[in-house]
């Protein structure tokens, strides 16, 4: 008997999606290779329908499974084509992306993963993270420094500052790890190694600052510095994910969790602020 495929509308998916944790489902995207890298939701596992069949390898038939296309035709098809294939739950997300009202990111597929691609230890990983958020916090101030508008600036401060509370976050979380390993937490030598980890102007996502303002123009205002805002975070919460995925290592594994789950918290922030229902 096959599995039955639930379509779900967008706000039950991204429910699906904060309540299920990392490692314990699958967001499959099913479009093709031109369609993902315009725009994705972040950690999508990316197989194009017509190369799903010879793929299925890939995919864990223990997980329930999330797929989504452009209107919901063709994940609808890669969901019933699993079924027949002995995947016990899936979804499909009715509308497709086109209906989907989050965060997405942007890319191929490797887009950042070189910049964690050597970070291959829970402590050099918060190294690479913390370099990644000093470099995001300078950003930020620096769109302050050249902003108009007062309001636009006060944001870029802001968001600065929560860059500053995120490095704490990781230092704490590393001195953890690090005394745990019985080596003694030297926070200056953390910051030094983690200062020196990462390319100049690289931003969290693993992107260089000038190629986020690629996608648009230096924001003028407060909605557009927000929404530069959450397409940083959300590249961070896909470059996370997708690292993740890629993990042997269980500890590992677990500390890019806990990054992507930092990352998806501060997106929810933003998100809420922007659409005028809470503050910071």
């Amino acid at each position: 008997m096959f599995a039955y495929v639930h379509q779900i509308e967008p706000k039950q998916a991204g429910k699906f999606l904060d309540e299920v944790r990392l490692g314990a489902r699958t967001l499959l995207d099913v479009r093709q290779d031109f369609e993902y890298a315009e725009g994705h939701l972040p950690g999508a596992r990316h197989i194009p329908l017509p190369e799903l069949s010879e793929r299925l390898g890939e995919l864990d038939k223990h997980l329930p499974i999330l797929a989504y296309c452009r209107s919901g035709m063709r994940s609808l098809a890669a969901a019933n084509l699993l079924a027949g294939q002995g995947f016990r739950e899936l979804m499909s997300l009715k509308g497709g992306i086109l209906a989907w009202e989050g965060a997405q990111a942007q890319g191929s597929a490797d887009l950042g993963i070189q910049s964690l691609a050597e970070a291959d230890t829970p402590t050099g990983l918060l190294e690479r993270a913390w370099g990644m958020e000093l470099a995001l916090e300078e950003f930020y101030i620096a769109l302050a420094r050249r902003a108009a508008d007062e309001d636009v600036r006060a944001l870029f401060r802001r968001f600065a500052g929560f860059e500053e509370r995120h490095r704490r976050t990781l230092a704490e979380v590393w001195a953890r790890l690090a005394d745990a390993g019985q080596g003694g937490a030297d926070k200056q030598a953390f910051e030094a190694r983690a200062k020196a980890s990462i390319s100049p102007g690289t931003l969290e996502g693993g992107i260089a600052s000038e190629d986020y303002l690629g996608h648009m123009a230096e924001p003028s205002d407060p909605g557009e510095a927000l929404e530069l805002a959450m397409a940083i975070e959300a590249q961070a919460l896909d470059l996370y994910m997708r690292r993740s995925a890629l993990a042997d290592d269980a500890d590992l594994r677990r500390t890019l969790s806990l990054l992507a789950e930092e990352e998806r918290a501060h997106l929810k922030v933003l998100g809420t602020f922007l659409s005028g229902r809470g503050k910071f």
